[in-house]
Parts: C-alpha cells; sequence; structure tokens
C-alpha cells in the first residue's frame, strides 16, 4: 500500500521549549516543524526517525508572521524556517514573503533537536512502520 505524504520534515522534538525560547508574536501557534519537501514524489533521502540539532539562524516577524530561519540542509525552501506563529489574517505561506521584506534578527548560538520523518496530513511519522 502507498504512503500518503503531504509533506517532508524535520519535526521539532521539544516544541513547549522551542516557544519557551521564542514566544510566539501572534494568536495562532505553531512551532512544530521545518519543511523539506511539500507532497514530494517519494521518501527517497528521507532519512525516517533520524534525530540531530540545526541551527537557528535567525527570526523574523511583522504584523502577519512570525518565523525562525533555520540551517535545514535537506529543504526545498528559499528560507528553511519553522513558523512559530501567525496572525488571524496572514496571507497563505506567509513565510515566502516574509524573508523577503522584513529585518531578520541573527543569532550566535541557538539551535533545536528536531527528528526527520513526514506527515499524511493526520500525524507525523518519524519512524519505520
Amino acid at each position: 500500500m502507498k504512503k500518503e505524504i503531504k509533506f517532508t520534515a524535520l519535526f521539532v522534538k521539544d516544541i513547549k521549549d522551542l516557544l519557551k525560547r521564542f514566544p510566539p508574536k501572534h494568536k495562532k501557534i505553531f512551532g512544530h516543524h521545518s519543511t523539506i519537501e511539500f507532497q514530494p514524489t517519494s521518501l527517497d533521502g528521507i532519512e525516517i526517525g533520524k534525530e540531530c540539532s540545526i541551527k537557528i539562524i535567525g527570526r523574523a516577524w511583522d504584523e502577519f508572521g512570525d518565523d525562525l530561519l533555520v540551517e535545514n540542509l535537506k529543504s526545498k525552501n528559499k528560507y528553511p524556517h519553522i513558523t512559530v506563529s501567525r496572525a488571524d489574517n496572514a496571507p497563505p505561506l506567509y513565510s515566502k514573503i516574509l524573508f523577503e521584506k522584513t529585518d531578520i534578527e541573527y543569532f550566535d548560538n541557538e539551535e533545536v533537536r528536531v527528528i526527520e520523518g513526514y506527515s499524511d496530513g493526520n500525524k507525523y511519522i518519524t519512524q519505520n512502520l
């Protein structure tokens, strides 16, 4: 049976800690992953269950969004990131806009523990079934 794959990602191991270190600026709170690829055709190159730390390079926010710029070497995004929070009226896929138009606050020694996997749209899969 073919697996339904909505996206592959590096999933944050301790969301509560991340949100404590980077308190959300908006009402809709996330902080759970950094996307590798949206709607991939396969899981080739995805090391399900692999744990590591990734660098948090910086943070950008404005009236719509609040994202952490991260060093996700597998990401297909121009700006690999973890969405921290969004305003109710934020445009879809706002991170693509945010990093282009807003100043970024850079960090030297910030990291977050992640685990590689994918989402089927309902849950995160971070171990081989």
